[in-house]
Formats: structure tokens, sequence, C-alpha cells
């Protein structure tokens, strides 16, 4: 019998919402995917981050570009932090980038005009780092400073006939594109996380200040809202008062005339955004503000109850375009390399493919 989610009391929220994200929606359905193993290895699983500035050479910040293997972001940061003597203030990032990968990535350093740049770097000669490069720049870098991330994945002990199979996924996945979900390690083992965030907003806590655990929430309402729209027929099309993204510009706005932005949306030149709930967010109106609200209050939120934790909101963009995708052969398995937004997956896009959820 199906579970009726008409309504939520506060104490189900967390049940609720698990029960509601699995299993996930595939785009390229109803294609066989090529089973196999993500990250059998770290080498398996490479990231390059992409900031959308260069380091201009002058500035009390330090910008230390290193690759690192079997660490965390906030692992490697604290013990570079401590060499360098400077408080966990002193340092920036633009995204938390997983310990079971190589990993090339910039920090920033609050480190003074005069400290000199080969002192610095001496100061992480015996960790296991590679530095890359050394610069400075006037502003931290803060979460979010990054353009994109640059991915190379292979895909171990796939099925035997993996290759045509991928190569018919991605040829899917040029049309559908990737629906934006926020990877299952977001939410933690076992979904923890979702517990753990929902708690926060009940009746008689205090809002206290948990940044990531309320992103844990904002994070699995996305996914929900998209895994209805995919289930409702609507992945593939837009809806009256969508607000969508400019996809050269990034500039937003509010689908008013259904017909023309429609013709834009499958040229590729718009694509529709998703609610990350918060007390500024900026909602959709007519038919798609209908739905965001909806869920929101399917919930027993509202916009307000994220005040108390200073989230004010945003849009995600709801669907990823593959376009430098390539796909090859390697001993053991399928080697794909691929570059996304920040903040997307590359574990959303090898699913489509792994079949993994």
């Amino acid at each position: 019998m199906t579970p009726d989610f008409s309504h939520i009391e506060a104490a189900n929220r967390a049940d609720a919402a698990i029960a509601m994200l699995s299993p996930l929606p595939f785009a390229a359905d109803p294609l066989p995917g090529i089973g196999g193993t993500i990250k059998a290895a770290p080498e398996h699983f490479v990231v390059e981050e992409t900031l959308p500035y260069a380091a201009c050479g002058e500035g009390e910040h330090v910008y230390v570009t290193f690759r690192r293997a079997g660490w965390n972001t906030a692992d490697a940061a604290r013990i570079m932090q401590k060499r360098l003597g400077l408080a966990q203030s002193d340092v920036g990032w633009g995204g938390r980038k997983d310990k079971t990968a190589v990993v090339v990535q910039t920090l920033s350093f609050r480190c003074g005009v005069n400290h000199p740049l080969a002192e610095i770097e001496n100061a992480f000669a015996d960790l296991p780092f590679e530095i890359l490069a050394i610069d400075r720049h006037r502003n931290k870098i803060k979460t979010g400073h990054v353009a994109a991330n640059r991915f190379t994945v292979v895909v171990s002990q796939p099925e035997p006939d993996s290759l045509p199979r991928a190569m018919a996924i991605a040829d899917r996945l040029k049309q559908t594109g990737v629906p934006n979900f926020y990877g299952s390690q977001r939410f933690g083992h076992g979904m923890q996380n979702i517990h753990r965030g929902f708690a926060l907003f009940s009746a008689g806590k205090k809002g206290r200040k948990d940044t990531f655990m309320v992103s844990v929430v904002q994070s699995a309402l996305f996914n929900i809202w998209l895994k209805q729209r995919m289930e409702n027929g609507n992945y593939r099309r837009l809806l009256a008062g969508d607000i969508v993204k400019k996809t050269d510009t990034g500039g937003m706005f509010t689908v008013e005339d259904l017909s023309i932005e429609s013709r834009r949306f499958v040229a590729g030149e718009i694509v529709y955004t998703g609610p990350i709930y918060g007390f500024k967010m900026k909602p959709p109106m007519a038919a798609a503000g209908e739905r965001e609200a909806a869920l929101l209050e399917q919930f027993s939120l509202a916009p307000e109850d994220f005040r108390r934790f200073r989230s004010p909101g945003s849009r995600r963009q709801a669907i990823l375009s593959l376009t430098d995708l390539e796909i090859s052969e390697v001993d053991g398995g399928l080697r794909f390399t691929f570059t996304l937004p920040s903040g997307a997956y590359a574990t959303t896009v090898l699913r489509e493919f792994t079949r993994q959820s």
C-alpha cells in the first residue's frame, strides 16, 4: 500500500522524506545499465577544480593549488592551517571534495602581504600533497567560488557489453540531459543526515546555526521536487511560471510566454530551476509556484522557518547538459571524462550508466 504523504507531521518529516526519495528515477530509462563499481581505487576517481578567476599576484590571501588522495577537504585544510599557525577562519575553499578520490583543489590562506611564498611552500614540504601552484590574491575563497569541476572516472568490472550500452545511454542523455539530483553522499550513511537536519526544525529547538544540516534538508526537498516533476511527466517541458536560467549568461527570469520560452528550452538556451527553500528564495509563479509551495507545506514548513538559520535559499539548475562527455575502454573497465558546474555531482551522472541508486 502506498503511504499517504498528503500531510506530514513534524515528527515524521525525516522518515517521510527518506521514503519519498527512494528510489530516484533515471532519465535514460529503459535502456540497460552497465553495472560495475565506482571508486574501486582512489585513482579511479579524479576531480580537478576550476576557479572562476585566477590569483592576481597581490593581496593578503595566498592561494595554494595542490593534488591529494585519501584526504577530505576539511582535514587537508586543517593540517595546512596548523602548519601556518593560522586560525580556522583564515582558510577558505570553494567546495568540499571526496576523500576516496584524487583531487586537484585550491585553498586560500590569510597569511598577510609580507609572508614569503617560499616559506609557505616549505611548511607543507613533508605533507602527502603535491603543491602545484602558489600565488597571492586579494580575497578569501568562499563556498561556491568554483566555476566547474572536471572529472575522470573509471567504472571497474562493468558488464561484458558495457561500451555499446554506455554509448547508447550517452546518446539518450544528450537529448534528455541529466537530472541534477544531489548525490546520496550528501545525506550520510543510512541517510542519517536527513534525520539530523529535520530535527533542527522541530518545535522547541533553538535556531542554532548548522549550515550543512540545514542544507541537507534543502537538498532532500529539491530531490523530492525533481523526482515528482519527472514522475508527473514534466521533466522535459516548461511549466507556466517556471524560473529559468540562461545557459550562456546565467541570468534568470520567470516564464511568462510559455510557447516562446518552450522553444528556447528545447534549443538548450534556457533551463528551468528548482527550489532551494529559504526565507529569501524567489518563488516561481502560476502552476510551477503552486507545486513548489505545496511541497513545502506538505512538510509543515514555510519559507520563514529558514530565517532563524540565516538560510536565504536560492534556485538550482534542474537539468545538466553533458557537452564534453567522453567514454573509452581501459583495462578492467570504462573511463568517463566530463565537466560539471559547481554543486553538481559526478555520481549523479554515473548512476545513469551504472543504474546504482
